[in-house]
């Protein structure tokens, strides 16, 4: 899929949250989700003959992401992914390996 991107097709704000331990005003520690880091990102949701393939399967409901390969900080599943002000849990990674040039993420909506 990301041989059809080229980097103007990277519109969409996107960022990578984490869950870490940080202090409140008390001092006390308390578990927040924190920005680890935003991009730019090709985001590309399926197609109705996928979401036909895809029902009753981990990738059912997925959105895909595609960002540039070289990032600031490492992508892991244990992060999520914040986009129009929704949340997504990622499902899976997919680095361009090859030309190194773009990564693709596919996560999926939480409610």
């Amino acid at each position: 899929m990301a041989n059809f991107v080229k980097t103007s097709d990277l519109s969409e704000r996107i960022s990578f949250n984490q869950v870490k331990n940080v202090k409140n005003e008390f001092g006390e520690v308390e578990r927040q989700e924190v920005e680890i880091f935003s991009c730019w990102a090709s985001v590309h949701t399926l197609m109705l003959k996928d979401i036909v393939a895809s029902v009753g399967t981990v990738l059912e409901g997925t959105i895909t992401f595609i960002i540039r390969y070289y990032q600031d900080y490492a992508i892991d599943n244990a992060m999520t992914l914040k986009w129009n002000g929704k949340k997504f849990s990622i499902v899976q990674i997919t680095p361009g390996e090859f030309k190194k040039d773009f990564t693709t993420v596919i996560a999926k909506a939480v409610l």
